[in-house]
């Protein structure tokens, strides 16, 4: 099926993403030689670099999904320049010290004006491109293209000369999939094993970071120090002693259903008749850490036996406590029972035991509900005359 060409606006989607996407690769970059400065998204320009409000580097960033030659009389080429004339005149930017990158997945031609402004060209090349471009200024008679070429020309000499000093053309720059494997190749010494997962995650939250700005939430910039933090604290997280914490959301909420009732770790928590809220807590402590736990392993983040060892812990402490408290009721009534087994759950219920470098009360909470389904353990003093006994099966 072919859409629309009148409708589709992948091109311009395509753009957006590109524009944040290869702002995170600049600002990964950039944060070597500059570690205390700030990057904008849609400020001065593009992409810009800057430091107490004024801007150093200028990013134009033009994305294309099919090959393109960027031309002396391409509208990318006049766009942009309209743009930075235009900023040039109004004194907004100081001119001196301002480097102005044009960033394109578009090739330019060898030989062409725009081609003699690339990074490390000579001053002759900067003025044959000076004479190149009010040639096509002149005789080109491109309506899209008209207003920025007549604020080329209107320009000094000397104008003309500062402004294309300060131009570096970036031409057969990475495309959008391309600047994402860029990305994890900055990001692959903090975790050589998971830099997909490291950029993956690196890269929600760069995007949630620029979204606030452009939707006016936040008005500061960005620190490149937060950049380098951020992506710091993820790769320790998928680093040899980290696990990465998914948020809430990512795992999905379990509400309760009558049919959990037929479930053994529900059953155990009635058999000291817990309270519904309490159960319901519990089958979400139980989801949660089941989903968490499955998504390691799914990944391939856990070591080999890593969750049957955190679980032995887990049952370990579980049996000092068991054997203590049930050897106090030994001659209580039912009710008295029932009152030691809920003592034991919420004991369990309060530990934090960490899963390597993970300690969250969910994580422990929920490992022991699956514990209690496989009846490895339980909290009523005879759980195993009431429930049966547990299996050899292991959970992730």
């Amino acid at each position: 099926m072919t859409s629309n060409s009148q409708f589709d606006a992948s091109g311009s989607l395509a753009g957006y993403i590109y524009q944040c996407r290869l702002a995170l690769l600049l600002g990964l970059q950039a944060v070597k030689k500059k570690p205390n400065g700030q990057i904008s998204i849609e400020k001065f320009d593009d992409i810009a670099f800057d430091s107490d409000d004024h801007a150093e580097c200028l990013v134009q960033a033009k994305h294309h999904i099919s090959a393109k030659e960027l031309t002396d009389s391409s509208v990318d080429v006049w766009k942009t320049l309209r743009i930075w004339i235009e900023d040039f005149k109004s004194g907004v930017i100081t001119n001196a010290d301002t480097r102005r990158l044009l960033i394109t997945t578009a090739v330019a031609p060898d030989g062409s004006a725009i081609s003699k402004l690339r990074p490390g060209a000579s001053a002759s090349e900067r003025q044959a491109a000076l004479s190149g471009l009010r040639a096509i200024a002149t005789s080109s008679v491109n309506q899209t293209t008209k207003v920025g070429r007549e604020l080329f020309l209107s320009l000094t000499d000397e104008e003309a000369e500062l402004l294309l000093k300060s131009i570096h053309v970036l031409d057969a720059a990475p495309n959008l999939p391309d600047v994402l494997d860029d990305i994890e190749g900055e990001l692959r010494i903090l975790a050589p094993s998971h830099s997909d997962k490291v950029t993956e995650m690196l890269e929600g939250w760069w995007l949630k970071i620029v979204a606030k700005r452009l939707v006016g939430e936040e008005k500061t910039q960005i620190s490149l120090q937060d950049i380098l933090r951020k992506a710091n604290e993820i790769g320790g997280m998928y680093g040899p002693d980290g696990l990465p914490v998914s948020a809430p959301d990512e795992l999905g909420d379990k509400t309760y259903d009558p049919s959990d009732e037929a479930e053994v770790y529900v059953r155990q928590m009635r058999l000291v008749q817990l309270p519904d809220t309490t159960i319901r807590n519990g089958i979400r402590d139980f989801y949660r850490a089941k989903a968490q736990r499955s998504k390691w392993a799914r990944e391939g983040l856990l070591l080999d036996g890593e969750a049957a060892k955190y679980d032995a812990r887990l049952q370990d402490q579980w049996e000092r406590r068991f054997e203590a408290d049930c050897s106090e009721a030994v001659d209580a009534d039912p009710d008295g029972k029932r009152k030691v087994g809920r003592g034991i759950y919420h004991w369990a219920n309060q530990q934090q035991v960490g899963f390597r470098n993970v300690v969250e009360g969910w994580i422990t909470a929920g490992s022991f509900q699956g514990l209690s389904d496989r009846l490895k353990i339980g909290w009523h003093p005879h759980f195993t005359d009431q429930l049966g006994k547990g299996g050899d099966d292991v959970e992730p």
